[in-house]
């Protein structure tokens, strides 16, 4: 058994086309002048249950379990819309775009794999799900209202769409450079509609 630990994540990962969307948002309020960690635009994605510091030894009944929830979730179309800020609005903490999903199928993925993670004992944050893109880190409110002000421009720009038809289990492992993430599983939605 191994007593290594790693930090992991379960994500929905993104199209080419809509991370490339967001990058060009992401520029356009990089010019804001804001002082903000923007995400790479190669690490964007939908994370549905943060999993933080697990024993590796886990990982295999982590696959086991995605492998069992999306046995019952069928593949689902989610829209990416609009780009906002979870925060004040003269302190804003995060950027982020915005993700619907009408058939509620996204929903019933999310609450599947917390529920099995929490079966195998892994704490999980106690806050509501809201599906989102994290773009950006606020790290200095200085001019923070000015970012916040350009949101809403920014917002008409973003509209794609990303067909779900699996989940990942993530490792990431932190850099100089920023976060790596590796694919240590993928899991294929196989639900009837």
């Amino acid at each position: 058994m191994s007593d290594e630990i790693i930090r992991a994540f379960v994500a929905i990962e993104i199209t080419d086309e809509v991370r490339a969307m967001l990058a060009r948002v992401q520029d356009r309020l990089r010019r804001v002048g804001v002082r903000v960690s923007w995400v790479r635009p190669e690490n964007i994605h939908l994370t549905l249950v943060f999993l933080g510091d697990v024993s590796a030894a886990l990982v295999p009944d982590l696959k086991r379990a995605l492998d069992r929830v999306a046995e019952s979730v069928c593949a689902f179309d989610m829209a990416v819309e609009g780009v906002g800020s979870f925060g004040s609005p003269r302190s804003p903490r995060v950027i982020w775009a915005g993700v619907a999903e009408p058939t509620r199928s996204l929903a019933a993925l999310q609450g599947g794999l917390a529920e099995a993670m929490r079966a195998l004992e892994i704490p999980l944050e106690s806050r509501p799900f809201h599906p989102h893109l994290t773009l950006g880190r606020v790290r200095s409110s200085r001019g923070a209202g000015a970012l916040t002000s350009a949101l809403p421009s920014a917002s008409v720009t973003v509209r794609g769409s990303v067909r779900v038809d699996r989940v990942h289990l993530f490792e990431s492992r932190l850099h100089s450079e920023g976060a790596r993430y590796t694919i240590l599983h993928s899991a294929t939605l196989k639900g009837e509609p």
